[in-house]
């Protein structure tokens, strides 16, 4: 009966800052000029790569019209999409399919790949200036008793500045390119997977 609230525990580890996780996976920190790409399953595989003046361009015209935290919600749904468009067109990544083992190969990723890059992602967008009403937290985990999954799955984290709400960004579900799930971390939590999603 002790081992839901110590999962919970282990769970809830999106308040650590997001330079924790980094540290702990060996990356570096993400910036502009240079950021790792994970791929290859939990971050086997890893392509350096950096945002081009086009790229800042088109990350910026995105976010044009941010008026509030609904509608950065749905931006940073359309950027993360774009990210993965323009960073697997480089690194062979747009050949990812949604979930883990539909497909094997260097080129697919799994949840902690995924995880790790919209969360670097989301870093870059911040260090844009574009975040205005949402900060970037560390991902977080849930096991596999509460995802109703065969294995354990994580989610990059973002949080409102104004009601400290939480919500995950959850790119794995679907193929490369393709607009990310963005539901409130508790729901998630929960084992919450979008309908008809079979793996």
């Amino acid at each position: 009966m002790r081992l839901i609230p110590a999962l919970l525990i282990l769970t809830s580890c999106a308040t650590v800052p997001p330079s924790h996780v980094y540290h702990r996976q060996g990356l570096p920190l993400p910036t502009i000029d240079y950021f790792p790409v994970c791929r290859s399953y939990g971050c086997a595989k890893i392509d350096m790569e950096s945002l081009s003046p086009t790229d800042k361009s088109n990350i910026k015209n995105i976010f044009k019209t941010n008026d509030n935290s609904d509608n950065e919600i749905q931006n940073i749904k359309k950027y993360i999409a774009f990210m993965e468009r323009e960073i697997g067109a480089r690194t062979g990544t747009s050949k990812d399919v949604g979930g883990t083992y539909k497909r094997l190969g260097h080129m697919q990723q799994d949840c902690v790949d995924e995880s790790t890059n919209t969360t670097t992602y989301l870093i870059l967008a911040d260090q844009l200036g574009v975040l205005k009403f949402h900060d970037v937290l560390a991902l977080t985990s849930r096991p596999p008793i509460l995802s109703g999954r065969l294995g354990p799955h994580r989610t990059a984290v973002i949080q409102n500045k104004n009601t400290g709400e939480k919500f995950a960004v959850d790119s794995w579900f679907h193929d490369n390119g393709v607009t990310p799930e963005v539901v409130p971390l508790d729901q998630w939590r929960w084992g919450w997977h979008p309908q008809n999603h079979n793996e």
